[in-house]
């Protein structure tokens, strides 16, 4: 859902939309075909549309105006290629957290696009991908992991320290 309330995002057939609440036309944000675009996520401030593409021939995160025009920004998310999960858009929209097939943590600065690893589970299961939260100041991200023992544990990482 748009911060808005008026949009809301999805992703079918490999394609973005952005379709209306109520009236309007639907728009397609991709226009990709053979591509798989997926996981869509508005920033909070509204101004941008983040998901992963494999246009390229592996995936990377791709970021484009809502309104589907102008160039779209593409980060490297670097080697080795691996499968990517739910972009988190931080608070003040200025950072992405995803996972990875790997089992990895990872948080990219939009203005400064280097992929940081936070962090790895150890034990990889059906039902889990670390599932990264922002607090509300965009300074920690908190999220869960399995221990040795295969407890779960809840884990917090500050971007500052």
């Amino acid at each position: 859902l748009s911060p808005s309330g008026k949009r809301v995002l999805v992703e079918a057939h490999g394609e973005i939309l952005a379709v209306p609440a109520e009236k309007g036309d639907v728009r397609n944000l991709t226009r990709t075909p053979a591509v798989a675009d997926r996981d869509p996520a508005w920033s909070p401030d509204g101004k941008w549309i983040a998901w992963f593409s494999d246009e390229s021939g592996e995936y990377a995160l791709h970021l484009r105006a809502p309104d589907g025009l102008g160039p779209v920004r593409k980060i490297d998310l670097g080697q080795p290629p691996s499968f990517f999960y739910s972009p988190r858009w931080s608070p003040d929209s200025k950072k992405i957290a995803y996972a990875d097939k790997r089992m990895n943590l990872w948080v990219v600065d939009v203005d400064k696009p280097v992929p940081e690893k936070v962090d790895s589970d150890i034990y990889d299961t059906p039902f889990h991908y670390l599932d990264p939260a922002w607090s509300a100041d965009s300074q920690w991200i908190a999220y869960t992991k399995q221990l040795r023992n295969y407890l779960r544990a809840a884990f917090v990482y500050s971007l500052a320290e």
